[in-house]
């Protein structure tokens, strides 16, 4: 024949080859022999779908319109280039084709081809997708090999369209099924059904009890536990056993609003806040508020019990003993009903059936799960919580070496620290290493030239890992590289696989947030929370279910580091048989504390930095880094004083994962005074440089160290506990905290914000409008909440960080108006008619609202221990912590920041009109012309020569309006303090304010930064240090003179505080603001420009100074 065989291209061309007996494309034994896992994977899943292919190509043939020109298919079939024509004696077939025509023979070819390129129909190949998708889903189980077999499918689709396809993408790129997220909040048919059948039993039980006077002591247990699982929701068995316990042994107390409250310790599988020391059993210890109904069970239980007999029962209690009691007192009531009983277990998960729906029990779905343990959550340990409300603090008087403070003492090879930094700025931008790529080369490698014989010896596994010890010189690398060096190293190692195996389980994830971090001075918190973001990552991001495993990895690798690198101990909180979670919580009156203690204590330079840093961790809740690593360009808003912070990467702070870059509303989150606090400190301490670190020291561009805030805190705690109790709290207690409030705030119950945190309504108000935006009251606030933090998910916040999850969830239950017939409370309680009226009982139709007895259930069962507490209202003073003495917006003095009416002056000066300098600013228009005017007048003002004392000429001889710039960042750190007294001194005494005034600008210039008094001006320099002193302390001020002239005048034992400095050449005495001179060795002070600054500035903002003399 003529005519060739069509060939058309397929993707498994050279891979595998058609087997018509088994009726599929079978991959060459060859081609497979040759080939890694993941290679022989991809071949064969190829060759798969090349049959399906093919196969649904016959069924579902498409529109041959679809497909690319096929001339060369056509050309290649019929006249290949090696075609030649020649006689040859006749054959059969020859006879066979003679009666067919050229047009007849062509005819068929065409058919054949059009055949075979007929594309697959949209029919087709949606039956090839689901097709694919089944079978995907029964071979392929692991996330990695699912990865990639969906690229291959990827692939296949792609090779089709290029190929044969007139549209580039005429089928569609198959996207790879995500695992659907099980939502366990959603009701389900058993939840309705199960939950109606409950609704009986507890219609039944409550018949019953107003019927029955008489109960035994296994009854009353019994009925106690029912009203705890119906009531009061505590649906969780371990949970309920520490409730249990607790109530029988007397182990509650008075909470606010004459609620009680129990702090049950009870162990808990796989999570816990406490693991025993030498095992690894977890307790748990929640703080749970009483439901009324057992209350009343409880009273009837200890009226008829002894110490002795619950001591008894104690000991025998367990879960199937709890079983036991709510089975007897359920079954032989509701065998007569014909209702079945349902599992224990079953009772438990349905009950919230009943209880979510109780009048007034406005609570939360993910509350709901809290309750039912669906979600791990961890309160206080009960001595911390009662120090939480009950702690007393102190302010000790002393100031703060603050060298002590700086000096590291974690680690011994934390040195060199620029150069760190450095390196961080160098990594800043790609957060990966190819360290895992390079040693997973090399142990392939290694079993690759295993199997071949060379006459040259190869180097060995440790030899290669030791090689690349040299290539990578972060730390993060080298702990990975001599812990896998350990490993291979070991006597009887573990097989290569294996360590491959744990390489690739925490490898990437290690370098991805630890690379270029200073983990030599890492402390133990520090540490910890790497590691719960890590596993955080992996469970979340990753989808991994068995995160035990990588803990115990990293584990074993930490202690390695620990031992070769002088690595912290770390309490791992992961463990084979579950997590263990910090719980800790930073109370208001522990908070105020430390601010007042930093205010009066640290150096004046830095005290308003440190007081910032608290203030903001407190509330934000921000990690440290990402504290130390703001910057003033990271603030937004700060003109229309609505400031917030967005959180994200630069040279000195790398984000943890894509949630970690965030906006945080300061606005919101921060106390009106707190507020002022920070807007007076970045408008005084910005200067024209926006791009540089907030929390830096005053003589520094750097952040401080991280060890420093940690080293601090645990010093004030010191100073502000009253006798030896010592306070013990962690920096990252403080996120604990604010997550805390914050989930108080948003979701919980406004008795519980006022008596555990110092929000009032309007805080309360702002900071949900701020968070949620309009709807403050929808299904996303838990949501919103793990965003301002920075968690990948809500679950995260409530593991780790919300201490209060159940403490709101059975408050919000104890609010349910439940109605027990008047009866049924006499023959559970012994309450007569007549108490129940005495104590104002709400008795309508012989049926009661239990809210109404909560006092008289409250009296009987505290026993007089104390009355109901207030906690935060009674024992935290809600003064104004920080004094801004901001002056009324009614005056235009103060209206703006400085750095605002200077932005104003500046852009002015570079020729901007006034409305569009006053619109850069952010300044009225009216107040913008006021500020032009009076800067024009100081600029007007002359020395005695007639040059401008206050400001410099431009470059065509005309004075500008700017004032003469700080360079120091000391300087700008004083002018914050000043700025506060200089309101407060104005406020007082506006004779001395105006006289202040008046001398600095007709002594001040340009070239001095001091105020010459002549030997007959002693007065006058009396007055003038007397007002100084209340503007900034005596040390900050600078007075030089020849020594004569020091020692007549400043010898009195009222300025010994003043600096002074003696020059021969000077006759009289020069009074400025003391700023270190860095540039000089012997004259350690020199005059700040800040005194020059102010002045000018005041002038220019106080409507009531005169500018012309």
């Amino acid at each position: 024949m003529l005519i060739n065989e069509i060939q058309l291209p397929k993707i498994i061309d050279g891979l595998a080859k058609f087997d018509g007996r088994k009726k599929r494309y079978v991959p060459y034994p060859s081609i497979l022999k040759n080939s890694d896992t993941a290679r022989t994977r991809e071949i064969q899943l190829l060759a798969d779908l090349q049959t399906e292919w093919e196969s649904l190509k016959r069924i579902h043939p498409g529109s041959i319109g679809f497909i690319q020109s096929f001339n060369k298919y056509y050309q290649q079939a019929l006249w290949p280039n090696e075609r030649i024509f020649s006689f040859s004696p006749s054959s059969s077939d020859y006879f066979d084709l003679l009666w067919l025509s050229w047009s007849q023979s062509l005819s068929q070819f065409q058919i054949e081809l059009y055949r075979q390129l007929e594309p697959l129909s949209q029919e087709g190949f949606d039956e090839f997708q689901s097709i694919i998708e089944n079978k995907i889903a029964k071979a392929y189980e692991s996330s990695r090999t699912l990865k990639h077999v969906w690229q291959v499918i990827v692939k296949f689709i792609d090779y089709q369209n290029k190929h044969y396809m007139f549209a580039e993408h005429h089928y569609p790129k198959i996207i790879a099924p995500q695992p659907t997220k099980t939502n366990p909040l959603i009701t389900n048919t058993a939840w309705l059904k199960d939950g109606k059948a409950l609704v009986k039993i507890i219609c039944a039980v409550e018949h019953h009890w107003e019927q029955t006077a008489d109960y035994s002591q296994d009854q009353i247990i019994g009925w106690l536990i029912f009203s705890g699982i119906v009531y009061g929701g505590i649906n969780e068995v371990q949970m309920l056993q520490g409730w249990l316990i607790s109530l029988l042994t007397k182990e509650y107390q008075p909470f606010i609003k004459e609620r009680i409250m129990v702090s049950p310790r009870f162990v808990q599988k796989c999570f816990g806040n406490e693991r025993e020391e030498g095992s690894d059993k977890l307790y748990n210890t929640k703080q749970i508020v009483v439901d009324m109904v057992s209350q009343c069970w409880l009273m009837n239980y200890h009226k008829s019990s002894s110490p002795a007999e619950t001591t008894h029962i104690i000991a025998k209690l367990s879960e199937d003993k709890i079983k036991q009691y709510l089975t007897m007192v359920l079954s032989d009531l509701i065998k007569p009903l014909n209702i079945d009983l349902p599992p224990f277990l079953r009772f438990l998960r349905y009950a919230s059936y009943y209880w979510e729906g109780l009048d007034d029990a406005d609570i939360d779905h993910a509350s709901v799960g809290v309750l039912q343990g669906m979600h791990n959550t961890a309160g206080l340990s009960t001595q911390d919580f009662y120090w939480f409300l009950n702690q007393k603090y102190q302010h000790t008087n002393e100031p703060y070496d603050l060298e002590h403070i700086l000096t590291l003492s974690i680690s011994k090879n934390s040195t060199n620290q620029k150069e760190k930094t450095n390196l961080s700025t160098k990594k800043i931008e790609v957060r990966k290493s190819d360290l895992i790529m390079n040693l997973t080369k090399d142990f392939k490698m290694d079993e690759k030239q295993k199997k071949q014989k060379t006459s040259k010896k190869p180097p060995t596994l440790i030899e290669r890992v030791q090689k690349r010890y040299k290539q990578y010189d972060d730390l993060s690398e080298k702990i990975l590289l001599d812990w896998v060096l350990s490993l291979l190293s070991r006597k009887g190692p573990p097989n290569n696989v294996t360590i491959l195996k744990y390489l690739r389980a925490i490898g990437y994830e290690w370098l991805y947030f630890t690379t270029a971090q200073p983990l030599d001075i890492w402390s133990e918190e520090e540490f910890e929370e790497l590691y719960e973001d890590i596993l955080e990552y992996k469970a979340v991001v990753r989808n991994n279910t068995d995160i035990g495993y990588s803990a115990n990895l990293l584990k074993s690798m930490h202690n390695f580091a620990k031992d070769k690198y002088n690595l912290p101990s770390v309490n791992f909180q992961h463990s084979k048989n579950g997590r263990r979670v910090r719980a800790e919580l930073i109370s208001p009156q522990a908070y105020q504390a430390i601010i007042t203690q930093i205010l009066g204590s640290v150096d004046i330079l830095e005290r308003e930095m440190f007081a910032l840093l608290f203030i903001l961790v407190y509330r934000t809740g921000m990690r440290k880094k990402e504290l130390l690593g703001l910057k003033y360009n990271d603030i937004e808003g700060l003109k229309a004083a609505t400031p917030s912070v967005v959180i994200r990467p630069n040279s000195y702070r790398p984000t943890k994962t894509q949630s970690s870059i965030r906006r945080v509303p300061l606005f919101a989150l921060l106390k009106p005074n707190e507020l002022s606090f920070f807007i007076n400190f970045v408008q005084s301490n910005i200067g024209g440089n926006s791009n540089k670190f907030i929390f830096t020291l005053s003589s520094e561009q750097r952040p401080i160290d991280d060890h420093v805030p940690l080293k601090l805190l645990k010093r004030i705690l010191k100073d502000i506990s009253v006798a030896d109790n010592v306070t013990d709290h962690t920096f990252h207690g403080f996120r604990h905290t604010a997550v805390s409030n914050l989930s108080l705030v948003l979701v919980g119950h406004s008795d519980l914000v006022e008596a555990l945190t110092d929000y009032d309504e309007s805080d309360v108000l702002r900071i949900k409008q701020g968070i949620l935006g309009e709807h403050i009251n929808a299904q996303d606030r838990w949501y919103a909440l793990s965003g301002i933090m920075g968690h990948l998910s809500p679950e995260r916040s409530f593991e780790y960080y919300n201490h209060f999850a159940t403490l709101m969830a059975t408050y919000a239950l104890s609010k349910a108006d439940i109605t027990l017939p008047e009866r049924t409370l006499y023959n559970v309680t012994g309450f007569t008619n007549k108490k129940l009226k005495e104590n104002n009982a709400n008795v309508r139709n012989s049926s009661v609202s239990i809210p109404s007895i909560r006092t008289l259930l409250f009296k009987n069962i505290i026993e007089g221990k104390r009355k109901s507490p207030k906690f935060t209202i009674e024992n935290c003073d809600k003064k104004f912590l920080l004094s801004t003495n901001t002056p009324a917006n009614n005056e235009l003095f103060g209206r703006y920041g400085l750095n605002r009416v200077q932005l104003l002056l500046q852009a002015y000066d570079e020729e901007l009109p006034l409305s569009k300098a006053a619109q850069l600013a952010n300044i009225s228009i009216h107040d913008a012309k006021v500020l032009i005017e009076r800067a024009s007048e100081v600029a007007a003002i002359t020395t005695k020569r007639g040059k401008p004392r206050f400001v410099k000429l431009s470059d065509s001889n005309t004075p500008v309006l700017s004032p003469l710039n700080i360079q120091y960042q000391s300087d700008l750190r004083l002018l914050s303090l000043l700025l506060s007294n200089a309101y407060r001194l104005r406020e007082k005494s506006e004779t001395d304010w105006t006289w202040f005034i008046e001398i600095c600008r007709e002594k001040l210039s340009v070239s001095r930064a001091y105020l010459p008094f002549g030997k007959r001006d002693e007065k006058e320099l009396q007055r003038f240090i007397d007002i100084a002193e209340k503007l900034l302390p005596l040390k900050r001020w600078l007075v030089s003179s020849n020594e004569d002239l020091l020692m007549q005048t400043m010898s009195s034992t009222d300025y010994q505080d003043i600096k002074q400095q003696s020059n021969e050449s000077k006759n009289a005495l020069h009074i400025g603001i003391a700023s270190q001179d860095h540039r000089e060795q012997m004259n350690k002070w020199q005059y700040s420009p800040l005194l020059r600054f102010f002045i000018h500035m005041m002038l220019i903002t106080d409507e009531k100074l005169s500018i012309l003399s």
